[in-house]
């Protein structure tokens, strides 16, 4: 199985090619890929649409769910509103990566442009989190250096 699985989201929150819409515990799997995504990819074809492959093999939110450990990267504004729907709502297959949620060893890390549509209560929740561990850590990592 996966140990660490890392990946980023897109701007509607699907993670890997697991379009709104993917089953939950969906397996890797043939997927066609959602026309947002085949006009994403275009950059990386020199903008040719025709060249962009409709179809994509994924790995399943399913599959990832069974990893360890599971990093997500989110950057920009324009993914704070998946950020937003990943961590402030429920868990819901439009949006596949608020299936981490029910993950128990999922981090987000992402910078501060796509924590722009979340609560305010809840950036200051995470940045405390933050602080703690930092205090908690800290020691122990002049601990290791001594020895």
């Amino acid at each position: 199985g996966i140990e660490l699985f890392v990946g980023g989201i897109g701007p509607d929150g699907h993670i890997a090619f697991n379009e709104p819409g993917s089953r939950l515990v969906s397996r890797t799997r043939l997927k066609t890929l959602a026309m947002d995504t085949i006009l994403a990819n275009a950059k990386y074809f020199d903008g040719d649409l025709s060249k962009v492959p409709t179809m994509a093999l994924t790995v399943g939110v399913g599959t990832v769910m069974d990893a360890r450990e599971v990093m997500i990267l989110i950057t920009g504004a324009h993914k704070a509103f998946a950020l937003y729907k990943a961590i402030e709502e429920g868990v819901n297959h439009m949006w596949t990566v608020s299936a981490f949620q029910q993950h128990p060893h999922t981090i987000f890390v992402c910078d501060e442009d796509a924590t722009l549509e979340l609560r305010v209560k809840t950036v200051k929740y995470f940045k405390g989190l933050m602080h703690v561990h930092n205090k908690l850590v800290e020691p122990l990592r002049s601990m290791k250096e001594q020895n």
